[in-house]
C-alpha cells in the first residue's frame, strides 16, 4: 500500500496532531510560521520546528524577568521585537550549556550539531517575521554564525566475520536466559527476516516498521518502501531476503496474528499481535548484538551503515550507495559514510602517480 496505507496515514495524523498541540501552547504571533511549516515541510520537520520555537520562548521566559510568571502562550511579541544579536549569541550559549536534565537530573552540554539545528529553525523563523513585515531587522543575522567542524567519526559497521555471527546468533536461538530464549523461538524467523533485510538493502528501521504485506512482490522481486520524506521507492530482493521472507510469511507470520484480528496488513507482526514498532525492532537487534558478543551497542542504523559500506567497497559506485540508500544528496552518502573516505585515502596511496616521470629521469 505504500504511503496510501492505513499505517502512514494514522502517523501523518498523529504528527500533525502533535504539532498542533504544541502550537496551542505558544503565543499566537507564533501561529502563522507554524501553519507555513505545516504546508512547506513534512510533518515530522514542522513539528520539529514547532518544539525548537517552544524551546526558544522557554529560553526569553527563563531569562527576562518580565517574564518569569507569565505562561509562554502568553509572552507579548514585544519580547521578540527587542531582541538584538547578543541576546540570539546568549541564547546559542544557553543551547550549548544544555538545559534538558538526563534521569539523574544532570543537565549536559549538547553537541555543536544540536545548536546549529535550533538556530536554523531560529534563522528561519526571524526571516519569517521579517518577510511579512512583523519586525524590520532580523537580528540573527548580526548574530555569531558559527560554523560546524566536520566531527571525526569513528566506523561504526560490521566487519563480514560479525555479520556471519550475528546471523548465526538468530538462526540458533541462542539468548542469554531461558526466558529470551522461549520468547524468541516464537519469533526466531520473523527476527532473521529483518535483520537479513536491513544487512541486505540498508532500509532505514523506520522504512522496515512501515512495511505491509502486500508491499512484498515475490513475482518482481521488489518491496515498496516509503522513504525519508514521504516518497515510494521499490528495492530489489536477492534470494537470500526472498527465502527468509518466504519462510518466516508462510509459516510464522501466521502464528503470531490475532484471531481477532487476522488481516493485520503490517509485514512483521509483535507477540501482541500488531504491527512491530521502531522501539521493538530496536530492542531486538540490540538483543542479538549482545548474544553475538558485540564490544557496542548494536543498532538497525549500523546494519544500515554495515551494507552501506559495503556495497560500496565491493562496487566502488558511490552514486549506486547514494541510489540504493535513498539520499537525494551525494555529499550525504560520503559524510555517512566514513568507510568510504577511508576506502578512497587507501586507494589513495596505492596509485604511484611520479614514479613514470621519475623513472623517465
Amino acid at each position: 500500500m505504500g504511503k496510501e496505507s492505513a499505517y502512514y496515514n494514522a502517523l501523518d495524523q498523529k504528527r500533525r496532531r502533535e504539532t498542533n498541540n504544541l502550537k496551542k501552547l505558544l503565543p499566537q504571533h507564533v501561529h502563522g510560521f507554524v501553519e507555513e511549516c505545516l504546508i512547506k515541510h513534512e510533518l515530522s520537520t514542522a513539528f520539529n520546528y514547532t518544539q525548537d520555537l517552544h524551546f526558544f520562548y522557554q529560553y526569553i521566559k527563563d531569562s527576562n524577568p518580565l517574564y518569569s510568571d507569565v505562561e509562554i502562550r502568553d509572552i507579548p511579541f514585544d519580547a521578540i521585537k527587542n531582541l538584538g544579536p547578543q541576546d540570539i549569541n546568549e541564547f546559542q550559549n544557553y543551547v550549548a550549556e544544555g538545559h534538558k536534565p538526563d534521569k539523574k537530573g544532570i543537565s549536559k552540554p549538547v553537541k555543536e550539531r544540536s545548536v546549529a539545528r535550533k538556530m536554523a529553525t531560529i534563522r528561519n523563523y526571524f526571516k519569517y517575521l521579517v518577510k511579512f513585515d512583523y519586525l524590520e531587522n532580523d537580528p540573527t543575522l548580526k548574530a555569531v554564525n558559527k560554523r560546524v567542524e566536520k566531527e571525526s567519526r569513528k566506523i561504526r559497521r560490521l566487519d563480514s566475520d560479525q555479520v556471519k555471527m550475528l546471523v548465526n546468533s538468530v538462526e540458533n536461538v541462542s539468548s542469554v536466559s531461558e526466558r529470551q530464549r522461549i520468547m524468541s523461538e516464537h519469533t526466531a524467523k520473523r527476527d532473521l527476516a529483518i535483520i537479513t533485510l536491513l544487512l541486505n538493502t540498508g532500509m532505514r528501521v523506520s522504512e522496515c516498521v512501515g512495511l505491509d504485506l502486500s508491499d512484498v512482490n515475490f513475482d518482481s522481486n521488489t518491496v515498496k518502501i516509503v522513504r525519508k520524506g514521504g516518497f515510494e521507492d521499490e528495492l530489489y530482493l536477492n534470494e537470500n531476503i526472498r527465502n527468509t521472507l518466504r519462510d518466516y510469511i508462510n509459516s510464522e507470520r501466521p502464528t503470531l496474528l490475532s484471531e481477532d484480528d487476522p488481516d493485520e496488513p503490517a509485514l512483521f507482526i509483535s507477540l501482541k499481535h500488531k504491527r512491530l514498532s521502531v522501539r521493538s525492532i530496536q530492542h531486538m537487534i540490540e538483543k542479538y548484538g549482545q548474544n553475538t558478543g558485540l564490544d557496542e551497542k548494536l543498532t538497525p542504523h549500523k546494519l544500515r551503515r554495515t551494507y552501506g559500506t559495503a556495497l560500496y567497497n565491493k562496487t566502488g559506485d558511490i552514486y549506486m550507495v547514494a541510489d540504493v540508500l535513498g539520499h537525494s544528496d551525494i555529499n550525504t552518502t560520503s559524510k555517512h559514510y566514513a568507510a568510504i573516505e577511508e576506502e578512497h585515502k587507501r586507494q589513495a596511496s596505492q596509485v604511484d602517480i611520479y614514479g613514470s616521470e621519475q623513472n623517465n629521469e
